[in-house]
């Protein structure tokens, strides 16, 4: 049995639900937000270690008739054990500075009635974008409206989201994926709230993004119409545990581990809360092993994993690779490498950027020792 939350009501949706019934539920105007949601319930309870996304159940919603042509409202799916998300600032640790400066302008906004600016918010994948978008549509008693960049292929797609959305938040995760050619046409409406000289309700985009460069560069003027960015920082140990510890109250408040786990996770998370909670998932399902958890994902030691090891171990031996030639040894795609392997390397000075491309740095050749101890 799973929860879906719609504004202040609380629907039951089973397990094996049928389409009737989901129509019954959510209408046929959000018959493809009502399977999605029922599609990623079910795949959530036989794999809950992992995270499902909407690409997923595509040619599964295909099959049954229904496709995305209207904006899906994001509804939190939240079974007995399922991902806790912060519903609030209160509850959202870490990022102390993009708290103090969105709750600035949400009380700023309020206290003059006027329209929330167009907030920009990067950081790495897992860093809790999504969380902060959903607290301040919150704050605000808006609505929001989800896409992913990817899924907006049409011109004129855009505007027609943004006439939907009745002055509430529109959320656009992996904005720098946006063609240039789709959002040309709406900065008017992004400035002057207008289409075609005809006043339109007030509204805001949020925009969420790992690639920020790729916008100043390829889409400044787009870029230039977010009044807030928000740049996410990197989380403390401290809060990581923090993080661990809420989310294991909340989801598996019965079951009791020892508090240690929550420091070893965090220093193994590369400074992601996504993947504290993922650590965490499994620690609880093998009974607290944290060793075992550790082996299974790879990980070495401080999040370095064997992937790492092996790419440290290439480079060593080479005057520098270029991103093709990693991703072909590591047996992974170029995008995997970008978003999941090199940013940690990165921001530890491990391996280094040169013309000729990557390069193990002098801090990484002492790491690879250390490691292969």
């Amino acid at each position: 049995m799973f929860w879906r939350r719609k504004e202040r009501e609380t629907v039951v949706i089973e397990k094996d639900v049928d389409q009737r019934t989901l129509t019954e539920i959510f209408g046929e105007d959000n018959l493809y937000e009502g399977t999605l949601i029922q599609l990623m319930a079910c795949k959530q309870a036989k794999y809950p270690n992992k995270t499902f996304y909407e690409s997923d159940f595509t040619k599964e919603l295909a099959q049954r008739g229904l496709f995305k042509n209207k904006p899906q409202i994001i509804l939190p799916i939240t079974p007995t054990n399922s991902l806790f998300t912060p519903i609030s600032f209160a509850q959202y640790i870490g990022q102390k500075k993009a708290k103090q400066i969105l709750t600035s302008y949400i009380t700023a906004t309020q206290n003059r009635q006027k329209i929330f600016p167009h907030l920009l918010i990067h950081g790495r994948p897992g860093m809790g974008k999504t969380s902060l978008a959903n607290i301040v549509a919150s704050s605000l008693s808006k609505n929001l409206t989800q896409h992913i960049a990817s899924s907006i292929t049409e011109r004129g797609q855009l505007q027609n989201i943004i006439n939907e959305l009745n002055g509430n938040i529109l959320f656009i995760d992996e904005v720098h994926a946006l063609p240039r050619i789709m959002i040309e046409p709406i900065y008017q409406m992004m400035e002057q709230f207008e289409v075609n000289g005809n006043k339109i309700m007030p509204f805001t985009i949020i925009g969420a993004t790992t690639e920020i460069g790729e916008i100043i560069k390829d889409r400044k003027p787009f870029y230039d119409r977010f009044k807030i960015i928000i740049e996410l920082e990197d989380y403390t140990i401290n809060d990581l545990k923090k993080i661990g510890e809420q989310y294991k109250n909340q989801v598996f408040p019965n079951d009791v581990i020892d508090t240690k786990i929550y420091g070893v996770i965090a220093r193994n998370s590369r400074s992601i809360p996504r993947t504290v909670i993922r650590l965490l998932d499994a620690t609880i399902y093998l009974d607290g092993k944290i060793d075992t958890v550790l082996s299974n994902f790879g990980i070495v030691k401080n999040g370095y994993t064997e992937k790492d090891v092996k790419l440290l171990k290439y480079l060593s031996q080479q005057t520098a690779v270029g991103l093709q030639g990693i991703a072909a040894f590591l047996d992974t795609s170029l995008k995997t490498y970008l978003y999941e392997i090199e940013p940690h390397l990165f921001k530890n000075e491990i391996v280094i950027r040169t013309p000729r491309g990557r390069a193990i740095s002098p801090k990484g050749i002492q790491l690879l020792k250390q490691l292969e101890r």
